[in-house]
């Protein structure tokens, strides 16, 4: 895994937090893991999927699902 490929995927997240997405779920597996996020639009949910391959990107998603664990 890349320095490059951590960025984008960081990217992504960011992408998805500031578009009012919450973490919905997380799959891990021996390939990284799933990342389901979520987001109320007009009374309809809509989700988004990311496959987060590096650890560094893991570390980084983790970092939001405590926030948003504490933030309720």
């Amino acid at each position: 895994m890349s320095y490059q490929e951590f960025l984008t995927e960081r990217d992504r997240i960011d992408f998805l937090i500031q578009k009012g997405y919450s973490i919905r779920a997380v799959q891990e597996n021996l390939d990284g893991a799933f990342v389901q996020f979520e987001r109320q639009n007009d009374g309809e949910s809509e989700t988004e999927t990311l496959h987060v391959r590096t650890a560094d990107g893991r570390k980084y998603f983790s970092a939001f699902l405590i926030r948003q664990g504490t933030a309720g």
